[in-house]
């Protein structure tokens, strides 16, 4: 469907209920008929914990920044000499629809009305983030970040006791943070990386000054890549793509402690000796970071950015956690078990799939059985229902001739309307809370 508007608080809604936008364009696959089930795909970012392959990933890029030394130009021995793993972008591939249907708009600006929606509300927040950000003598929405630690780990050194006969001191476990912020600790490292958070919609003045070069980076990775034909991954297609949102941005109230960017749209650059590299497209939604796509310089492919900046993309979450308690997911777009390119997104741990019936998250190891026998299955055990899916169409809420109204009142004042199937189907595939709230356009 087509969504002109938005709210953070209906697409997070959405997106559980295994939507996905591409720029204005959001989509749901019909699991029960596709060859290849698409399975939301969620992790637990407060709670993850990194692979051994991830640490690598890690550990080489931050070779790579506090020495300038690239894979295979040591000796040949240790983990120099392995193989870069080519990987697939976080997010989700986007296949553009040859004729996109008008069906969906929400909007807080339509004038008259016959019946009022309730109005969204998001969770308040209370507590500080702890970063650095430049002056926002721009005006744009723009950070740069530095990671810190998370509640309960290591802050630094700290005297023990002598252990007791038989016992042994250890460590505690490097986090996440620990790994990326060693470049921060060398005394002159070889390259410095930013990572950057703009606003894509509405537009920052950060956005606007490096949109050409970023777009420059699209075009390179989607003709070398991908293999696009030069003229496809235009300005405008990359616009509409990855520009566009139907997100409306929402900003803290004044005096009121919250995320300092806000919710909505944004692109995360990251930018190697002032040259961006990488950009990655996230929404920034009350409850997840929903990573759209990541695209990259080609020449950096052995940095095996995807895996890295899915990285980044955690730890900024455990760090917005911080200040947005509920805000504790990391949504990475679908899973295709039979896909093998698909599989590495499991390998973000704990990581949990939607149930396609019900639209609960169930812990992906006790989905893994049930995809080994069939593409398509039931992930819930229980027997329990979608209770969303429990449409009252006299409720659906419409636009119609710039006045809203339940889907009851059009149809007294249109009695020859047939629709009733559709708009039953779109009530049921978004949900009854926002068949609700958002408005179904009618010609």
């Amino acid at each position: 469907m087509w969504a002109h508007v938005m709210t953070v608080q209906d697409y997070q809604d959405l997106i559980d209920r295994g939507w996905r936008r591409s720029g204005k364009y959001s989509y749901k696959p019909t699991m029960k008929v596709t060859c290849c089930p698409q399975y939301a795909i969620r992790c637990d970012a407060v709670n993850f914990q990194l692979s051994k392959s991830q640490k690598k990933v890690i550990k080489r890029v931050n070779r790579f920044l506090i020495t300038g030394q690239r894979p295979g130009e040591s000796t040949g021995q240790g983990e120099d000499s392995q193989n870069v793993v080519a990987e697939g972008p976080s997010g989700d591939n986007f296949i553009e629809p040859k004729k996109p249907v008008d069906l969906s708009l929400t909007t807080n600006d339509v004038k008259s009305e016959r019946t009022a929606p309730a109005k969204n509300s998001l969770l308040s927040t209370s507590s500080s983030l702890r970063m650095t950000s430049q002056p926002e003598s721009t005006g744009s929405s723009s950070e740069n970040f530095i990671l810190t630690q998370t509640s309960g780990q290591r802050k630094g050194k700290t005297l023990k006791s002598s252990p007791k006969p038989g016992e042994h001191m250890t460590k505690p476990p490097k986090a996440l943070e620990d790994f990326l912020n060693e470049p921060q600790r060398a005394e002159n490292p070889a390259h410095q990386l930013e990572v950057k958070l703009v606003r894509s919609n509405p537009k920052s003045q950060d956005f606007v000054a490096s949109n050409f070069a970023a777009h420059r980076v699209y075009h390179k990775y989607q003709t070398v890549v991908h293999k696009d034909p030069p003229e496809k991954p235009n300005l405008k297609q990359y616009t509409r793509f990855l520009v566009e949102s139907p997100l409306q941005a929402l900003m803290p109230a004044p005096g009121e402690h919250g995320l300092t960017h806000g919710y909505g749209s944004f692109h995360q650059q990251y930018i190697l000796d002032g040259k961006i590299i990488a950009v990655g497209v996230v929404d920034i939604l009350p409850f997840c970071l929903s990573s759209v796509y990541l695209y990259y310089d080609p020449d950096y492919a052995f940095l095996s950015l995807g895996t890295y900046s899915a990285l980044r993309e955690i730890a900024f979450v455990r760090e917005m956690q911080k200040v947005a308690p509920q805000l504790r997911f990391y949504y990475m777009g679908f899973y295709i078990h039979s896909c093998p390119k698909m599989r590495y997104k499991g390998q973000f741990v704990p990581s949990q799939l939607l149930c396609p019936e019900t639209y609960t998250w169930i812990p992906i190891e006790k989905c893994v059985p049930k995809l080994d026998i069939s593409r398509y299955a039931r992930l819930e055990d229980t027997g329990k229902e979608d209770s969303e899916g429990d449409i009252d169409l006299d409720r659906v809420l419409v636009l119609y001739e710039g006045e809203i109204m339940p889907y009851e009142v059009y149809c007294s004042i249109n009695p020859g309307t047939n629709d009733a199937d559709s708009v039953r189907e779109y009530a049921t595939f978004v949900g009854r809370t926002c068949s609700q709230r958002m408005l179904l356009f009618r010609k």
